[in-house]
Parts: C-alpha cells; sequence; structure tokens
C-alpha cells in the first residue's frame, strides 16, 4: 500500500506544484495586475512551464545525462508551444462560451495540461534509455540489470 501511496504522492506533487504556480500567477496577473484575461495566462502558462522543466529535470529525471541540454531544451520548447495553445484554448473556450471564472478554467486547464504534460515530458524529453515502466520511475526504482544470454 505503500508503493501506491508514494506512487500518487509523486504524481501529484509533479502536477499541483506546476498547476499551482500557474494559478497563482494569473491571479496576480490578472486580478491584481489588471491584465487581459488570455495575456495573464499565457505569463502564467510560461511561468509555470519554467517550473515543470525545473521539477521534471531535477526531480522527476534522476538519470544520467545522455544529451546536451541544448537538444532537451529544444524538444521542451516544443512541447511548451503545444500545451501553451492548450492552455490557452481551453481557458478561453472556459471563460467566453462557458462563462466560467477566469481563475476557475485556469485551474483545470492547468490541472489538465500539467497531467499531460508529465507524460510527454517524460517520454519525449526526458527519456530513459533504461526500460522502466511509470511506476518505477515515480517510485525512483532502478530496474533490474537485463541478463543476456551467453
Amino acid at each position: 500500500m505503500s508503493v501506491v501511496k508514494s506512487l500518487f504522492s509523486r504524481l501529484l506533487y509533479s502536477v499541483a506544484l506546476p498547476a499551482g504556480i500557474i494559478v497563482a500567477c494569473v491571479y496576480i496577473f490578472y486580478s491584481i495586475g489588471d491584465v487581459w484575461f488570455i495575456l495573464a495566462t499565457v505569463f502564467a502558462f510560461a511561468i509555470g512551464s519554467f517550473t515543470i522543466y525545473l521539477v521534471f529535470k531535477y526531480w522527476i529525471d534522476a538519470t544520467e545525462e545522455q544529451e546536451t541540454p541544448q537538444q532537451q531544451m529544444a524538444r521542451f520548447m516544443i512541447i511548451f508551444v503545444v500545451n501553451l495553445g492548450i492552455n490557452t484554448e481551453i481557458v478561453y473556450f472556459m471563460v467566453t462560451y462557458l462563462g466560467i471564472d477566469v481563475l476557475v478554467a485556469q485551474t483545470v486547464a492547468a490541472v489538465i495540461v500539467a497531467y499531460e504534460s508529465y507524460y510527454a515530458y517524460r517520454s519525449l524529453v526526458f527519456y530513459v534509455n533504461t526500460k522502466k515502466t511509470v511506476a518505477e520511475t515515480l517510485r525512483g526504482d532502478t530496474p533490474a540489470p537485463t541478463q543476456t544470454a551467453a
């Protein structure tokens, strides 16, 4: 049971931290700074994505470097642009067509994008050459050495 709890807490942490930062930034930009809600979500998402990068680079990705940071950053930026579009579209749709408050819409969008980002970054940016399951990665397990037939 503790393995499931650890798995759930690491996944929740890797989604909740960036999503919380994005929502806090939207609050600051939109409510306090009086910035247009679309621009506020773009700024907040950029700040939150930097946090997502740091979380994945230094906490989730506990493997040795096999590529240059420039290679990882290039793939990260492609995913960032796609996620920015997804985030902005979700917020725009929810605010404009559903009449939902900007902060609620951004919370929903941030959770969706952060959850999706976990898998996108893990498989496309910070991938591992060894074969580890998602559960092993989240738990921090090392894979069993593979036996080769002689």
